[in-house]
C-alpha cells in the first residue's frame, strides 16, 4: 500500500510537530509548511503529491488556511480539507471550503488522524492531478 501524504499547515511549529507526529502515528507522511506564503509556493511546486490538506486558519500573516484551502481547492477540486482553529470556528460556514471539517483546539491526536481517513474514504481513487 502507497503511502497517502498529507499537507500541514500551521505556524505555530509545536502544533505543527503535533499534527505530523498524529499523522505519522496514523500512518500517513506529510509536507509541512510554516506560513501561507509557503503553503501557497509548495502547492505550486508540488501540491499533487499530497492527498489532504490539515491547516490552521490564524496562520500570522496576511494568507489565512481560509485562503490556502481555497487555492488548494481551485487546483485540486476534490482535495480534503481540515481546518484546526482556536478561535475562528464561527468563520467556517462563510470561509470554509464546502465538505471540509473544522477542529477546534485544543484537539487530540485521533481528531486529525480520523478526519483526515473520514474525508479520503469519500473520494478513494480520485486523483489530485
Amino acid at each position: 500500500m502507497a503511502e497517502v501524504c498529507v499537507f500541514v499547515v500551521d505556524d505555530d511549529f509545536l502544533i505543527a510537530q503535533s499534527i505530523e507526529d498524529a499523522l505519522a502515528d496514523g500512518g500517513f507522511v506529510f509536507v509541512t509548511a510554516h506560513s501561507g506564503t509557503e503553503a501557497l509556493t509548495l502547492l505550486e511546486e508540488g501540491g499533487s503529491e499530497c492527498r489532504a490538506l490539515v491547516t490552521d486558519v490564524n496562520l500570522g500573516g496576511s494568507i489565512t488556511g481560509w485562503d490556502v484551502a481555497r487555492a488548494a481547492r481551485t487546483k485540486f477540486p476534490t482535495l480534503p480539507v481540515i481546518y484546526v482553529t482556536a478561535d475562528s470556528r464561527h468563520e467556517w460556514s462563510a470561509n470554509g471550503v464546502p465538505e471540509s471539517i473544522l477542529i477546534s483546539k485544543p484537539f487530540v491526536a485521533a481528531q486529525i488522524v480520523s478526519a483526515v481517513a473520514e474525508l479520503l474514504n469519500k473520494h478513494p481513487t480520485e486523483p489530485l492531478a
